[in-house]
């Protein structure tokens, strides 16, 4: 089935029209690439069409490939607990009031203009999800919780991190497909390597570390991913529906993978090294592309086909 997944999303990204890309990248984003630039012109920055494409597809080889360990690991087992009706309305109440408070302050918090992209609303914005990141330390103690309730385990994460990285970089290059933004100037690197790390943690802390254990303990195991990835979705500082939508997606995929590592870490490192490939490498002009960005992910592709397939 995975293969078949795959191949698939190769098929969609060799013979969807270039207009249709488009599209579906400007309908998901909520606007041009903020650089200033055209969609066109960045699909220009990297090598022309074809190059974008094939960039694209080695991606989907990579993560697909990577997968295959992730689905060997053996599932860490959530120690049981009884869930009081009000743990779960505290959560609930404090997952509204975030998502009200974000979805007022939109991306006001955002200005490419200002110091370091800090809009107007951008404290406001911050403080909101340094606080969501602390809520699972608070209800720790309120609700008398062991280290155990909380997705925090730390057995293979090292071996753990270097694959969800490589993941990380194979899902960079298919998103040159929809590319937004880049290192394109200094401030950029404040926002992603800063800004975006306390955006995922607050956003993990909560929802991985904290909440999907409290719903995996009170109701089915789908409904759980259900409830955690739809919130995650839709809380996570969004501009469109398709944008929210997509988050819902990794939201699912981030429940996985904290039932098969026993930690919200794993999200996080996926999600945020997801961010810095993302930007990091597209937009760099066909020279790069050419001699930089394609020889590497050649040489990691064939790295991991040879330890896919070694005997």
């Amino acid at each position: 089935m995975l293969l078949s997944i795959g191949i698939g999303l190769i098929l969609i990204i060799l013979f969807t029209p270039l207009e249709i890309l488009k599209f579906l990248s400007l309908e998901v984003v909520g606007e041009p690439p903020i650089n200033g630039r055209s969609w066109l012109e960045g699909v220009e920055e990297l090598g022309g069409e074809i190059s974008m494409r094939s960039l694209g597809m080695i991606g989907i080889v990579i993560i697909i490939l990577n997968l295959f360990p992730i689905l060997k690991w053996e599932s860490k087992e959530i120690p049981k607990r009884e869930i009081r009706n009000s743990e779960i309305i505290t959560f609930f109440v404090a997952t509204i009031i975030f998502f009200s408070v974000n979805f007022l302050i939109g991306y006001d918090w955002w200005d490419p203009d200002a110091f370091l992209g800090m809009g107007p609303l951008f404290i406001p914005s911050i403080a909101s999800l340094i606080l969501l990141g602390m809520l699972p330390a608070l209800f720790k103690k309120v609700f008398s919780l062991g280290r155990e309730d909380l997705a925090i385990n730390t057995e293979n994460f090292k071996e753990i991190s270097m694959i969800l990285i490589i993941i990380a970089f194979g899902y960079g290059l298919v998103s040159v497909i929809w590319h937004c933004c880049s290192f394109f100037e200094p401030k950029m690197y404040f926002f992603f390597f800063i800004i975006k790390l306390i955006q995922l943690w607050g956003m993990c802390s909560y929802f991985f570390k904290y909440g999907f254990y409290l719903f995996m303990n009170k109701v089915k195991p789908w409904f759980a991913y259900l409830i955690v990835s739809f919130l995650f979705g839709f809380c996570y500082p969004w501009h469109t529906i398709g944008f929210a939508l997509t988050f819902t997606l990794f939201g699912f995929a981030l429940c996985y993978l904290t039932k098969k590592t026993g930690t919200y870490m794993s999200g996080l490192i996926l999600l945020y090294f997801a961010y810095i490939f993302h930007a990091g490498l597209p937009w760099h002009g066909p020279l790069i592309t050419f001699f930089i960005i394609l020889p590497i992910s050649l040489g990691i592709l064939g790295i991991v086909i040879y330890n896919r397939f070694r005997p």
